[in-house]
């Protein structure tokens, strides 16, 4: 029924938070498992995020370049918050995503974000042996040791706190809380719309009949 219909709507009616921003935001993590972790402060905070997956692909990469490109057309400045493990391989893909995008649309503001040496110092994550086979050890064994450390070892408070403040530091609270009043009237006015779907019906025959 039409008053089903606009009920749905008004239930899930969402704006594009970040459409009047000056920056526009994006969280990378490096492991599928850890996306549970991300949910709910992405949702919050009405931020895209995306699971690469070890390296991510060609095509995937093309697409994310895409994407940016269109929001530096549109006069915003793109940000990519990267979390990975702290392992020849994490390290690498931070590098890779960098280079890539650079690659297909001139390049991004990349924020690795964790795991980095100052969080392995003040959270004391378990240390695992660096993989000796990753043709890349040489030079983090050189840079860092023998030793990597795993993202999933952060306590997810942890990496929760470090996406919300990082949009916090680059948020227009002033514009982002406009926003917020503007996307709930228009929701209650779909909600009243559904509410009294009888009497808009009505009106709009009325109408037609003229």
């Amino acid at each position: 029924a039409p008053r089903d219909v606009i009920q749905s709507a008004a239930e899930g009616y969402q704006l594009d938070m970040w459409a009047n921003q000056p920056y526009r935001p994006e969280v990378w993590i490096e492991k599928d498992a850890l996306i549970g972790v991300i949910e709910s402060v992405c949702s919050q905070w009405d931020l895209p995020h995306f699971s690469c997956r070890g390296y991510t692909s060609q095509s995937e990469m093309w697409e994310a370049g895409q994407r940016i490109q269109k929001w530096i057309d549109g006069g915003q400045t793109p940000m990519i918050f990267h979390f990975g493990d702290h392992d020849p391989s994490g390290k690498d893909m931070t590098r890779d995503i960098t280079e890539r995008l650079r690659m297909f649309m001139g390049g991004v503001e990349l924020h690795r974000m964790a795991l980095n040496m100052d969080q392995v110092r003040k959270y004391k994550p378990p240390p695992n042996p660096a993989k000796i086979t990753d043709s890349r050890a040489s030079v983090y064994i050189k840079e860092f040791g023998k030793s990597s450390w795993e993202l999933d070892a952060l306590e997810p408070k942890v990496i929760v706190g470090l996406i919300a403040g990082s949009v916090k530091k680059i948020l227009d609270a002033e514009t982002w809380d406009e926003d917020v009043r503007r996307m709930e009237s228009e929701r209650k006015l779909l909600q009243k719309t559904a509410d009294r779907w009888s009497d808009v019906a009505r009106m709009m025959k009325k109408k037609r009949k003229k």
